[in-house]
């Protein structure tokens, strides 16, 4: 008991100076209030600008009106297809009509 009232002024300096020190190491690794605003601000920027972009439900409606798209544009082919097979019969009969 006697050790630790002569040497516990010591210790409890010890200790002071070990806590101080890390709490100084810590406050690196925490936020400044400035930081945290400016971070707020980019943040509600970022936000505002991604309103613009298109979302999920913008793209579903997309990949629809494309199936759509092909859909016609195949019915195009087919009809060209067929138109283009005619004039070729209609072609060869005028060739051959001819001789």
């Amino acid at each position: 008991m006697e050790a630790v009232t002569k040497w516990g002024w010591a210790a409890a300096l010890v200790f002071n100076t070990v806590l101080a020190w890390i709490v100084w190491s810590l406050r690196t690794g925490y936020v400044s209030r400035s930081d945290h605003d400016a971070l707020g601000t980019r943040v509600a920027l970022i936000e505002r600008d991604l309103t613009h972009l298109p979302t999920a439900d913008d793209f579903a409606k997309m990949r629809g009106e494309f199936a759509t798209l092909k859909g016609q544009s195949e019915a195009q082919q087919q009809l060209l297809n067929r138109i283009a097979a005619s004039v070729t019969r209609i072609e060869d009969f005028l060739l051959k009509a001819k001789v």
